[in-house]
């Protein structure tokens, strides 16, 4: 199976290094993929001419990009963990060869790890870029007073106060330890006006988020109801699970025909456990797999469906 990488994320790379005065001429990427070693070779490129710091940095451009599917994805998290969870969710969908790996996880501290392939484990570039953007998005969805900090025993603190700090030579940078001092609780998703039907009412909370591992229990209380009186009204719409499965597959559908974005992005914003289980529910609802799909519907099909 190739390796592949974001373009996305190495546009942002670009938009950083631009934004602080650096000028390189990013990989061109065929769409929405680009080859994970193109990626690799850029980022250390740029770690060997200019530093860690201004990679680190990266993450500070999210804002700007908060339209992208996978970002808008993430900055739905509802917390610390949830993050880490959709996160972990995005890098399965991508066949990432470098992983998150969370150690610890408590109420204000995560402890993670950034493991590759033993022959191959992440470079100090690709460590920090995660770092960074992962501690950026904590601060995005409602962490406050975050401080991360890298390395074995003795950490160095790389991003306190909304500062970040390159860390020193011989950080062990692939480990990992982020804190806050709380969170905002998630912002309030409106309810649908109560002169729509139930199931109407229930279908668009639902796309507000469909990356959300959602539960009866939680569409409830998103409506201010009870689980046993919500199941009663989805009844005729087929019930909670048939909901659910319409709505991300209508999202799915809607990201394919605009052509722009790979099907791992598409699977991940759009709530699938993992490109197999996108692949069956999407053919469930539409009698067509995601690249069939895209092939039949969009100028510019997406890439290419991959499957472990």
């Amino acid at each position: 199976m190739d390796e592949f990488a974001s373009s996305t994320l190495v546009a942002a790379v670009g938009r950083a290094l631009s934004e602080a005065g650096i000028t390189t001429t990013a990989p061109h990427a065929d769409g929405a993929l680009l080859p994970f070693a193109a990626k690799r070779r850029f980022l250390t490129g740029v770690a060997a001419r200019y530093g860690l710091l201004p990679l680190l940095r990266v993450g500070l451009v999210l804002p700007e990009l908060a339209s992208d599917p996978a970002v808008t994805a993430l900055l739905g998290a509802r917390g610390p963990l949830d993050l880490f969870e959709r996160w972990s969710r995005l890098e399965r969908f991508t066949h990432s060869r470098h992983r998150v790996l969370v150690r610890h996880a408590g109420d204000g501290s995560v402890a993670a790890d950034h493991v590759g392939p033993p022959s191959e484990p992440p470079v100090p570039a690709e460590d920090v870029l995660v770092l960074g953007l992962l501690t950026v998005l904590l601060t995005m969805t409602g962490a406050r007073g975050v401080t991360a900090a890298a390395g074995r025993g003795a950490q160095r603190t790389v991003f306190d106060g909304g500062v970040f700090t390159a860390p020193p030579p011989g950080t062990d940078t692939a480990r990992w330890r982020f804190t806050w001092t709380s969170t905002a609780p998630p912002a309030p998703r409106a309810a649908p006006p109560d002169g729509t039907d139930p199931a109407g009412r229930a279908r668009r909370l639902l796309a507000g988020d469909p990356a959300r591992r959602w539960s009866l229990q939680a569409l409830a209380a998103g409506l201010d109801t009870s689980p046993r009186t919500l199941q009663r009204r989805l009844r005729p719409a087929g019930g909670f699970q048939k909901l659910l499965a319409g709505v991300r597959a209508e999202a799915a559908a809607a990201l394919i025909v605009d052509g722009r974005h790979a099907l791992p992005v598409v699977g991940f914003a759009c709530g699938y456990a993992d490109q197999p289980h996108f692949t069956r529910e999407f053919r469930r609802r539409t009698a067509m797999t995601p690249a069939a799909y895209g092939r039949a519907f969009t100028r510019h099909p997406p890439d290419k469906e991959r499957t472990p």
